[in-house]
């Protein structure tokens, strides 16, 4: 039986700006989306039948939170069900096994979700020998969710195991430009910082948030062109464009996630964020020490909290 670990990085926003909503539904964004160290552990595997039949494949998923879904509601287990549509015939029956080690919180706008559906795709990928590009990767992770192309380029860069053709991909990079929907991404230069990122025990509907976002006054929008240039010069201005427009409904809507921000804010951050469309709350800090001592300041106050940093 073969197997591979995929690391499952999670992702903070850098920034947000919102558009007016499509026909569709779906938001316009232009934001910047940037990989921490802080990830899940994905294990798949695939034990052929070894029968001389093709494409009778069934899908295994374990996990260790017990609240989370291991069947068609789950995204790993989605991946695996796409790469049966897409490739099944060609492959011999057998069987996939997926272990994820959850460390990333779940429906906390960090993409943990999505990346362990990126980690799937390429995982069956290697092991099916199948030699799809970061490109073909991320047009199947787009149909999954508008955050997966994203943690496909970014586990492309990071995940060290995997073949040079990927890592030294063009499209492999932990920090990227998405527009669009989010899907349509352009590799940038990211910082490289400690972080902590912070939950208060609660969720946030990611919908609810967009469709708000429609009826809200926006005073102050992200110059991301100005962003890019100021990451890649290293400039001290870089906070200046690390902007939420998210935040305008989300703070207001829930008492909560504000209140956790108030109380990182008063840590020795540098900048203090919303990630995504909330409820995690990101702060920046000059060195690890910092961030450290932040954590433990906010852990005991009752919130979950972790300390990590940027993947450059």
């Amino acid at each position: 039986m073969e197997e591979i670990k995929v690391l499952s990085f999670a992702k903070i926003n850098l920034s947000i700006d919102v558009g007016e909503a499509r026909d569709s539904g779906y938001h316009d964004v232009d934001m910047i989306m940037q990989q921490l160290s802080f990830h899940d552990d994905v294990s798949i595997k695939f034990d052929s039948m070894d029968d001389g039949t093709c494409g009778n494949i069934d899908i295994l998923v374990k996990t260790n939170r017990y609240y989370i879904p291991t069947d068609e509601r789950n995204l790993a287990y989605k991946a695996a069900a796409l790469m049966i549509d897409e490739y099944g015939d060609k492959i011999p029956s057998g069987h996939i096994y997926i272990n994820i080690l959850k460390r990333v919180p779940v429906a906390a706008g960090l993409a943990g979700g999505s990346g362990n559906g990126a980690a799937v795709l390429h995982g069956l990928n290697l092991l099916w020998k199948l030699d799809l590009d970061i490109s073909e990767l991320m047009e199947l992770g787009a149909k999954l969710g508008s955050d997966v192309p994203f943690s496909i380029i970014g586990q492309a860069k990071a995940n060290y195991t995997f073949p040079k053709k990927l890592k030294s991909d063009p499209m492999a990079s932990t920090c990227a430009r998405a527009t669009g929907r989010g899907t349509e991404l352009e590799p940038v230069r990211g910082i490289a910082r400690p972080i902590v990122i912070a939950k208060p025990p609660m969720g946030v509907s990611t919908p609810e948030v967009y469709k708000g976002i429609d009826s809200c006054e926006i005073s102050e929008r992200p110059d991301n062109d100005k962003l890019i240039t100021d990451m890649a010069m290293s400039s001290r201005d870089i906070y200046d464009n690390f902007i939420n427009v998210l935040e305008t409904y989300t703070l207001k809507a829930y008492p909560e996630v504000a209140a956790l921000k108030e109380i990182v804010e008063k840590t020795d951050a540098d900048k203090v964020l919303m990630s995504g469309s909330g409820p995690t709350i990101f702060a920046v800090y000059r060195n690890m020490k910092s961030a450290m001592k932040a954590c433990e300041d906010i852990r005991a106050q009752g919130y979950e909290a972790y300390w990590t940093k940027t993947i450059k």
